[in-house]
Parts: structure tokens; sequence; C-alpha cells
């Protein structure tokens, strides 16, 4: 077929016949003209589209040839005349050279085709695989445009040699759109830009309205300027409809009331808009291989919070290579869902809050098989750019359930302990040695006082009390018995003056229980020498099912929920492990990890929270985990314990006259389940003992869904989410105001209700 077409093309070529010119020319700026660099090259590209400039590049040549008896054609091919020493990329094997012959090579090849049937012209209009375009202006001229992104993937650039494949969100749709250098349109949904025109800014509409998108350009008037009628099928044919004013196809004008068929490829041009192409347009696509000022770039410039996703594409050099160059890399994340929800957070931020925002950040997961659906992120970044979601922060008394659950997993006789109760400041807890003045800290009822005077396991969770909180933890580094009645910890603990010993702490329930329920380390020279954690990367693939090895710089730090300062000290002092029952010091962990870890005891599973779907078997499970094992993992026991039912409605009330009081009403008043389980969590409220880097933080932990029918049992589907709000300083006086849970009382309900079918929330039980 080689043979006969370019047997065919040589005879054709001494047969066309010029019938017009049209010349080109670029800026002589210096730095526009600087020999074979792309980037400033595709500069002087673009400038010359605006018609600027002195020095001649090109000459298109219009041709017309005659493919049968009843039909002639017109057609166009690129003549090189730039000065090849200025521009070395337009000289023999320069790469706008071979952008050239490939285009006038497809123009003959086409031609050559349709000599053999005419129904070939108008099919292969669209193919055209350079990156250079041309389109009929109104005053008759050719003029001269290049390919948007989804054309210019068709070019594989000699500079090419990576991983071409593209970086996909959950909610990647494909559809159609308009595109060129500087517009990106969906036609399936609304959409607008505005374009400079005569000294104002006009805007430019686009109202689908199925299978019709009427656009409206230079008039507010609602009466179309044009109207794209859409295929609905295969089969069907799509249409461009001129209103009132007419329009531009592949270069033919359309007066006002006419119509034409449109095909993938077409040059449409509606007033003031520039050219643009009518194609493919997918959206939720992350990353993908672009021509980028010249040459073909991995497109990662994608706003909070999806360019922690974007950067995927950068990829680790070498591993793509080993891959077919066109696998995908899939993931759980919805763009639409991270947008939105980021922008509920901004503007609830900057309508509500009046402190100065360090960082914002938010994850949403699903029950039971953890993937991550939706992710935000304001504010700003601190690590090098780094995501914040990525980053340790001290949580505050958010973490308060998951050391709880840590040690009674271990010492479940402790869920008896009760304290009296009391607000105020505290220098000892069960007959400890007191700490100094300056190392006490504050406690608080944070609710009506309990009716018996003490406070238990339920009460503690539900109103946060730091006191129980510190109690807990003391007896949880001993097995010796249940303070109050049998508790021999006092002398077990060993205490070095007013120092617990190492070795105690590391093999102290809490310890052991953090490790058996969290995969979490409490010896910093653990968590310091992993460095980075891959949990929620962990068997991510390529689409074709090899593996996809994730750069370092994407790979969340590794939480440190470490009961021990870092240098390997001998021990750790009473004071700075009361701070750590309350979520300070160096209980830090990454807002993923302990999102997850909140997960896995509300529902009694091994959750693994991670951004992509997991394959079982080679299949993606379903949410209710109907492949084999159930989704979620394996159970961690805890529900056998006499301990959990109190437990777990300790954290159902959070929402109902707790630290987060209202919450549940008002989510259940937005239509979503009635089971709710949270926790939030503060750092640094006035009279609290205050950390080293003055941090002011607000947290809130929650998990929504159905449940079984037993009292306390776990949620068996639903969301499960973190929220974290860092801030650079507090109110000049009085509390933290509760940010976190204002949000989720007056967006977050509504934002969850609306996407709660979307993201496969307890699937047939809605919301």
């Amino acid at each position: 077929m080689k043979t006969i077409v370019g047997l065919l093309l040589a005879t054709t070529a001494g047969l066309l016949v010029w019938v017009g010119v049209g010349t080109y020319s670029a800026s002589t700026d210096v730095s526009v003209r600087s020999g074979l660099d792309y980037e400033v090259f595709l500069a002087a590209v673009d400038d010359l589209l605006a018609g600027a400039g002195d020095t001649t590049l090109l000459r298109f040549d219009e041709v017309e040839e005659r493919i049968s008896r009843r039909r002639t054609v017109t057609f166009d091919t690129i003549a090189i005349l730039a000065d090849v020493e200025a521009f070395p990329a337009f000289d023999e094997a320069g790469f706008l050279f071979d952008q050239v012959q490939s285009y006038n090579r497809f123009q003959r090849e086409r031609l050559d085709l349709s000599t053999e049937n005419p129904v070939w012209w108008d099919r292969l209009r669209s193919f055209n695989p350079s990156i250079f375009r041309s389109y009929r202006k109104p005053d008759g001229g050719i003029g001269l445009t290049r390919a948007p992104a989804a054309w210019s993937l068709r070019v594989r650039s000699p500079l090419e040699g990576d991983w071409r494949g593209e970086v996909r969100a959950r909610d990647v749709v494909r559809g159609l759109g308009l595109m060129s250098p500087r517009v990106d349109l969906p036609l399936r949904k609304p959409a607008s830009l505005v374009v400079p025109v005569d000294g104002h800014r006009q805007l430019c509409e686009f109202v689908p309205s199925a299978p019709d998108v009427r656009v409206y350009c230079l008039s507010e008037e609602r009466i179309a300027q044009a109207t794209l009628r859409l295929a609905r099928d295969e089969r069907s044919q799509s249409w461009a409809v001129a209103g009132w004013a007419d329009l531009w196809l592949d270069g033919d004008r359309v007066m006002s009331g006419d119509s034409t068929r449109i095909q993938e490829g077409s040059i449409l041009r509606l007033d003031p808009l520039e050219p643009t192409v009518f194609g493919d347009h997918w959206e939720g696509v992350l990353s993908s291989k672009q021509w980028i000022n010249g040459r073909m770039r991995r497109r990662v410039d994608l706003p909070p919070p999806l360019d922690l996703f974007s950067a995927l594409g950068a990829g680790p050099a070498g591993s793509a290579s080993r891959v077919p160059s066109d696998a995908a890399v899939e993931l759980s994340v919805s763009s639409d869902a991270s947008l939105d929800l980021t922008e509920e957070l901004d503007e609830y931020l900057k309508s509500r809050v009046n402190l100065p925002l360090d960082f914002g950040i938010m994850v949403l997961a699903r029950i039971p098989d953890g993937e991550i659906l939706a992710v935000a992120e304001v504010g700003g970044r601190r690590n090098r750019g780094r995501s914040s979601l990525l980053e340790r922060v001290a949580p505050g008394s958010a973490v308060k359930p998951l050391l709880a659950a840590a040690i009674l997993s271990q010492h479940p006789d402790l869920a008896s302990l009760k304290i009296p109760a009391r607000s105020g400041q505290v220098s000892s807890v069960l007959g400890m040695p007191r700490v100094g003045s300056r190392r006490l800290f504050t406690t608080s009822l944070n609710c009506a006082p309990p009716r018996e005077g003490w406070v238990d396991l339920r009460y503690y969770l539900r109103c946060s009390n730091n006191e129980y909180a510190t109690s807990l933890l003391v007896a949880g580094l001993v097995d010796g018995g249940v303070p109050g009645s049998t508790w021999t910890g006092a002398s077990e603990l060993s205490l070095m003056g007013s120092q617990v010993p190492r070795t105690i702490l590391l093999r102290s329930p809490l310890s052991e229980g953090l490790s058996a329920l969290f995969d979490l380390p409490t010896d910093p020279v653990i968590a310091d020498t992993r460095r980075r954690s891959r949990r929620v990367w962990d068997g991510i693939g390529f689409s074709d099912g090899s593996p996809f090895q994730v750069p370092f710089e994407l790979l969340p730090s590794e939480s440190r929920p470490a009961l021990l300062a870092p240098g390997s000290p001998e021990g750790t002092d009473l004071s700075l492990l009361y701070r750590y029952a309350y979520g300070a010091w160096e209980n830090q962990w990454t807002l993923l990890d302990l999102t997850n870890s909140f997960a896995r005891v509300v529902t009694d599973r091994r959750i693994q929270m991670k951004f992509f779907s997991e394959p079982v078997n080679g299949v993606p499970p379903n949410p209710d985990g109907a492949l084999g094992e159930p989704a979620g993992g394996a159970d961690l026991g805890l529900s056998g314990h006499p301990w959990y039912p109190e437990f777990m409605a300790g954290l159902r009330a959070v929402g109902v006259d707790g630290t987060a009081r209202g919450l549940r009403s008002a989510w259940v008043d937005a239509g979503l389940p009635r089971s709710l389980m949270a926790k939030t969590g503060t750092l640094n409220e006035p009279g609290e003992a205050t950390p080293s880097d003055d941090l002011f933080a607000k947290s809130l932990l929650f998990a929504v869904g159905e449940a079984g029918d037993a009292p306390g049992s776990p949620l068996r589907c639903g969301m499960v989410g973190g929220l974290y709000l860092r801030f650079s300083q507090g109110p000049e006086t009085g509390n933290l105001p509760s940010y976190q849970v204002e949000f989720a009382t007056r967006r977050l309900g509504r934002f969850l209700q609306e996407y709660w079918e979307e993201f496969g929330a307890c699937p047939g039980e809605g919301g």
C-alpha cells in the first residue's frame, strides 16, 4: 500500500496547480529568535498567530485538484521560507521541518486516497498529525493556528522517550469540547470564558440543553449566536447552526440561519473567539503528555489539592519507560468533588474566620473499602511546596479515641476506670509525682457535670476530658490492674525521678496497641528510619497491571506517635506524656493516618485508605465487599470486648450533646444516615500549656453511615473523614472557636449528601 501511495503521490505532485499564497511572520525579538530552543520558538509561533513581526517563516500555498469528474477540491500546503540559521528547527532534520513535511505529506496522501474514493476527502480532514493547522479568515485569506493538546498528543517528539499515559481521576469523563492553545471548554456542562473585545471584556457562555449547546458571546440578550447540535451516538452526526451571526467551519462561512455538519477535528470560529478545534474532550485527566511550548511535556500544573496527583505524572525516572507508553494510572479520587470541597472550605474560612490561617486540609474516604474519594487543601505550604496532606500534624484531642482503643485492646479492664469530675489545673494523676508549676495542664468538663460526679469512658469521649486522658495513658503504660481498685502501676513504672523509663514505654500496652491496631511505631528510631510511608500508595499500578513506582516526594511522612523525644533518651518526663495524651508534644500523625485509624476503630476492620481502587484477584472490589474477603480487610476483634459498646456510645454522643453538639441533627436534616461517630480536637486554647511552636489548631474526625442493629455495633458502610485547621495565632481573648464543627454543620453535611450516591456510600441504602 505504501508503494502504491508513494507512486500515486509522485504522479499527483506534477498535477498540482498553485492558486494562492499566504505568508506569516515572527517577531525579530532576540529572545524569541534563539535557535533550537523549542520553548521560545513556540512563543514565536504564537506570536505569528497574532500577525506580528517581520521575518518570514512560512507560506501557505493554496492548491486546487480534481478528485472526480464532478468534484474539485481546494487545499493548502506549507512552504518553509525561514532563515534556517536563525531558526534551525526549520532546517532539514529539525523538528519543525518534520512537522511541515508531515502536514504536506498528509495532504497529499489524503488527496491520493480521495481520487480512489472521494468520500475520504471529508472523512480524513481532521486527522492531520502535524502541529500546524490552517483556517479561512473572514477576509478570505488563510490563517495559521496550531493544534491544541488533544491533537498534538498524536505527535511524538524526538525528545520524548518516557511514559505517555495519563493520570486519571475517578470522575474522568469523555465528551465533546472546543480546544485551542488558550481555550479548553467542555460542552457537556455549562461553561464560560471572558474574551477581550474592543477594549472591554466580553463574556462568552456555552449553555447545554441536550442535544443542543447554545452559544452567547456577542450580545447579552439571550438569543443564541450559534447552536451546536451534538451527536447522540456514534451513528448520528453533529451539526453547527449559525444563529443571528455567521460562523466559520474549516474556513467556510456558514451564513446566519444555515447549518452544516461538524465532525471531530473540525476548526470552528465563532466571533469573538479565536479558531478552536471541535473534538474529544476528557475531563478528570490529572496529568497527560501535551504540547507545551514546542515539545511534548508532562502537564502537571493543576491547583491544590489536585497538584498532589498530577505530580504522579512527573514519575520516577526510568520506571515508566519499562511499561507500554499509553498505560494509565487510575485513581479513586474525584477531581470535581475535591475542587468543590476545597472551594467550600475556602469560602467558609474567608467568610467566617478572622484569624490568620496557616493551612486547612481534609480527606474523605469510603467505608469499608477505604478508597479516598475527595481531598481539600487551602492556605500555605511549608515543606518546599509539598501538600500539607503529606505532612505530620499535632492532632489535638482528636487522637484520644485512638489512644484509648490501643490501650483497651491490650488492657480491657481499664474500661472501668473512673476519676472525679473537676475542672482546673492539674499537677498529678493517679498518685504520680507532681510536675512543676510551668508544666501543669488544664482539664475541663466541656459538658454538663456527670450526675454521679465521676468521669467514665463514655463521658470522656463525649466531652474530651484531659485529666481522664492522662490518667488512662499512665494506667496504660503497665499491665497492673485498674486504678482505684487493684492498681499496682505506680511501682511497676519504675520511675526515674519524674521520668518513665524507655523500656517501660516501648513495651507498654499503649505501645503494643498502637502497633497492633494502626501499624504505627512509638519508637522514634523506627519512625525516623522509615521517614516516609507507602501505605496509601501500596499496590498502585498501571492500567495494564504492571506496578507503578510513586515518586519519593509524594510519599506521606511516617506518622510519629513517639513516646520518646528524638535522640534516644533513656526516658520521658511525665509532664510530656500528659501533653502526649491530648495530642501534643511528639504525638504527630498525618491526617491520612489519623483518619484511617479512626475508620478502623469505628468499623472494627483493618481498613487501609488508598488513593486508588485495589484489585482483588485482578478485579476491583465492590464497595460492599462482594468478592471473597470482606471489603476493609480482616476483623480487628474490638467489637468482641465488653468495653466496645460504651466506647462507640461515647463517639456517637459527641455529635449529639458532646463537643460537636448539634452536628448529628444537622446532618440528619441534610439527609444523611443517623449513625454518626465523631471526635473533635483543639490545641492551645488560652490557659493550656503552650507548645514551643505556638500551635493553634482545630481538628475533627467523623464517620457517618449505617451500622448493625445491636447497640454499639460497628459501622458497616458510609464515609469517614478528617479535617484539620492550623492558625498562625490564636484569639486575643477567649477560647479558639470551634470552626471545624461550624464548617461541618453549615457546609460539610450538605456536601456529603450531594455526593453520597456518586461516592457509592452504602449502595442501595441511600443517604
